[in-house]
């Protein structure tokens, strides 16, 4: 969890890494999350903030080192910059604790698409969800 000394803390070392204006956007959309942040997830979440593929990233950390961390901090940019057509995509077991911690470390509200779900929307499903979204 971040207090007050944490969130001015990576504002400032955020702040020393690169340009200010992404810099100081990350750290306002980070200031609130209930995590506590490693180097290594900064360094990850601004890989794929600057990357040239703009439509998204790939998170590939080996197991435990805090890709949903790293992706919410993502998350936490694009929600603040009110890009809130995000597609995640993550396996089956996963989904719940995913959905759980966007929502208790990030705030940020999700759906689980699942085939039942999917099974519900008009046309079965047909449209693809997530092709075509900016």
């Amino acid at each position: 969890m971040n207090t007050a000394y944490h969130s001015q803390y990576w504002a400032h070392a955020l702040t020393l890494r690169g340009s200010a204006g992404d810099i100081a956007a990350l750290s306002r959309s980070i200031a609130n999350a209930r995590v506590d942040l490693n180097p290594h997830q900064i360094d990850a979440a601004l890989f794929a903030l600057r990357s040239p593929f703009t439509n998204g990233a790939i998170l590939a950390d080996e197991v435990g080192l805090g890709k949903t961390v790293e992706a919410g901090i993502v998350l936490s940019q694009k929600w603040a910059e009110r890009r809130r057509r995000i597609l995640i995509v993550v396996p089956a077991m996963l989904r719940k604790q995913w959905q759980q911690e966007l929502s208790e470390k990030f705030f940020i509200p999700s759906e689980v698409l699942d085939t039942q779900v999917v099974g519900r929307l008009p046309g079965g499903g047909a449209t693809r969800p997530g092709l075509g979204w900016r």
